[in-house]
């Protein structure tokens, strides 16, 4: 690389009458030179040529590894996405995996996160004397993506589902809309695609460096992701996140504690209109003969209005009358009390022990 050194901090220095702070003149002050301080000190240049033999090994090595990643994907060389990174792709990635897995279960749970942290699925298994799977996700995942996730386990274990327990809280079901950032990573890691990156500026740089491959395909398997809050300290890493699951039938627990000083937002639910267009698409997608059972999970006992549970029984009706065929899992309770709770949507250990004692007796009493 060429340099030039240019004008060395030229400095001048003269004696003569400099003011002091007390007013007085020191006859011994120096003074820099006004033009002495503009002098530039150091001026570098570059040839086209510098910049290329500087950056030419980096940038080609970047080009080089997305060329690899793009070219073993084409080829097969790298195994299936599976970008279980963060807490939210790992629940999704889960349950889908699980769907298409052999089970035994009869009865299937799925619904938004308060059905996968408020039921113990094991617990519910051994009450019933049958087997019971969780494929809850999240609350942003649309309904008939939840029906897919049901039909993806009906294919794979025919004659099995007998029926499937459909629980969402009401801070789901008054969401307007829902983002399809869900609802894709759920169908790209079926399909066996990778999710590709926002359509950015940024986005479309790790698209070109095969940044999506390189995490979700081998990064994903290679590297520990922890968890972030209280489900790191809980779990550490996704992959105990994923193994917790596996013994649990589907299940996971919320290891954070309610306070209700810190509880915000209004407790004036509502079923959104949405619901009416996703719960027919949503029944479609069950198998003849398979019978349906709704609830709504519950929440803390001073968060919720007087009326609140003649608003969910009003819900559930409206509900059911959506999804067209279906019957109201009675004696759910629409509260329970503040020390059960974990967060206003999701109940703690104490708290999913309970409720899924309530579930058993209501299931049983279906029979």
């Amino acid at each position: 690389m060429e340099s030039r050194l240019s004008g060395s901090h030229k400095q001048r220095t003269t004696r003569g009458s400099v003011p002091t702070i007390g007013g007085e003149s020191d006859a011994n002050s120096c003074e820099i030179d006004p033009v002495a301080r503009s002098t530039e000190s150091h001026v570098y240049e570059f040839t086209r040529r510098d910049l290329a033999r500087t950056f030419a090994p980096t940038l080609g090595g970047l080009a080089l590894l997305a060329l690899v990643l793009h070219g073993g994907t084409r080829l097969g060389w790298w195994p299936a996405p599976r970008p279980a990174i963060d807490m939210d792709r790992t629940i999704l990635i889960h349950q889908a995996e699980a769907s298409r897995k052999p089970h035994a279960a009869s009865v299937v749970l799925i619904g938004d996160s308060s059905c996968l942290m408020d039921v113990v699925a094991t617990n519910l298994s051994r009450t019933l004397g049958q087997p019971v799977l969780n494929l809850a996700t999240l609350s942003y995942l649309d309904l008939p993506t939840h029906g897919r996730l049901l039909h993806e386990y009906a294919t794979a274990n025919p004659d099995a589902l007998k029926t499937v327990v459909l629980l969402m809280h009401p801070e789901s079901l008054r969401l307007a809309a829902v983002p399809d950032y869900f609802r894709l990573q759920i169908e790209d890691f079926l399909a066996g695609r990778d999710s590709p990156p926002p359509r950015t500026v940024a986005g479309r740089l790790e698209e070109a460096l095969a940044l999506p491959q390189l995490r979700g395909r081998l990064l994903s398997r290679a590297l520990p992701w922890p968890l972030p809050g209280a489900f790191g300290g809980y779990y550490g890493f996704a992959s105990a996140l994923e193994a917790a699951m596996d013994r649990a039938a589907g299940s996971a627990v919320d290891p954070n504690r309610f306070d209700p000083a810190e509880a915000r937002g209004s407790a004036e639910y509502q079923l959104r209109p949405r619901f009416e267009n996703e719960s027919r698409r949503f029944r479609e997608q069950l198998p003849e003969g398979v019978r349906l059972l709704v609830g709504i999970t519950p929440v803390p006992a001073s968060y919720a209005l007087p009326d609140h549970e003649a608003r969910c029984r009003q819900m559930l009706e409206q509900w059911i009358a959506w999804l067209g065929d279906g019957t109201i899992l009675e004696g759910l309770p629409a509260t329970l009390p503040d020390n059960q709770f974990a967060g206003v949507t999701h109940l703690n250990a104490k708290g999913r022990e309970d409720y899924t004692e309530r579930l058993a007796a209501a299931l049983r009493s279906r029979d």
